[in-house]
């Protein structure tokens, strides 16, 4: 069953932030593709929050 679709920085976003113990604010872009997307997260107390993504999928023309 799938649980949640989620974008490629926000995957490595999420895979950086798993042995982290300091509280801190992070963006990940990725710029590959023909599309150029973007997550910005906060990690802290063994909580990893996306707080904004966004993309451009149009970057690769039609």
């Amino acid at each position: 069953d799938v649980k949640r679709i989620i974008n490629e920085p926000t995957a490595a976003a999420l895979a950086y932030g798993l042995d982290k113990e300091i509280d801190q604010k992070i963006m990940v872009y990725d710029l590959g593709g023909g599309t150029f997307d973007v997550s910005v997260l906060e990690i802290g107390d063994g909580v990893i929050e996306v707080l904004a993504t966004a993309g451009n999928n149009r970057l690769g023309g039609d």
